[in-house]
């Protein structure tokens, strides 16, 4: 990956204050250790938790998700939020940055998913998504991966259990499209997992990236608080008038004989 940040092992060093020695260390294949972690991660522009995955090495308590929460909340409530115009996404998220992270009680469920060390970085790739973004849901990371790709990567859930195994391809879409919902430059997760991207596969997309940080910012809270953003913003969706033209209204749902959705802004 340094050399698709077109960075040495100097300049890590003197960022991060991990000797070079250790650096080259690693390079070529020693264990990374969780101080080492811990110091590369906001060097590198990864969530802490993101790297102690991608290093294989378990993400310690402190930074894991305090209990499973609903899967599929968590894929509407970023489809709600898509559908709004800015001023109601900031609440949004402004609602989820007030509700307390309660400390860790009792055991935890593991938050791993799939045996790295087995599978690789196809495992390694859902364990990202399904345990450090607290989905823990094969349909909420297909629908997921198919709204924050505009419906460019269309995933079975057999094809992601599938890469949890080891056993399903790893290809520039799927690596693309993962990036794209982890909210991880495409280039870098390429990098990592060694897989070609000889350009850009999709178009920036903003709106992807916000949902996205979304979607990192509720996985540390509590199923009873994943339910209180999901109500409160899907509350804020209205009937969309009969015959209204996509240009202007974004439909979401439907129920009842009503579409629900919101006005374009």
């Amino acid at each position: 990956m340094l050399s698709h940040r077109g960075v040495d092992v100097g300049w890590l060093s003197a960022e991060s204050g991990v000797p070079a020695s250790e650096l080259r260390g690693l390079l070529a294949g020693t264990a990374p250790l969780s101080v080492q972690v811990e110091a590369l991660a906001p060097v590198l522009g990864f969530h802490t938790a993101d790297l102690y995955v991608i290093a294989a090495l378990p993400v310690p308590q402190a930074l894991t998700p305090r209990e499973p929460a609903p899967g599929s909340r968590l894929a509407d409530l970023v489809h709600y939020t898509l559908a709004l115009p800015p001023d109601q996404r900031d609440r949004v998220h402004r609602l989820v940055d007030q509700l307390r992270r309660k400390p860790h009680e009792g055991p935890l469920q593991p938050p791993r998913t799939a045996d790295q060390q087995e599978a690789g970085f196809g495992a390694a790739l859902v364990n990202l998504l399904f345990g450090n973004r607290n989905l823990r849901s094969l349909s909420a990371a297909a629908k997921l991966l198919f709204m924050l790709t505009n419906g460019h990567l269309c995933l079975a859930e057999t094809t992601i259990a599938a890469l949890a195994r080891g056993g399903g391809p790893l290809t520039p879409d799927v690596v693309a499209g993962f990036a794209r919902t982890l909210g991880i430059p495409e280039g870098d997760l390429a990098a990592v997992v060694g897989v070609e991207l000889p350009e850009p596969r999709w178009p920036d997309d903003p709106l992807a990236a916000e949902m996205a940080g979304l979607l990192w910012n509720c996985h540390l809270l509590t199923s009873a608080q994943v339910e209180q953003v999901h109500a409160a913003t899907r509350a804020m969706l209205v009937p969309v008038p009969a015959g209204a033209s996509d240009e202007d209204w974004n439909s979401v749902y439907y129920r009842d004989g009503t579409w629900w959705g919101a006005r374009k802004q």
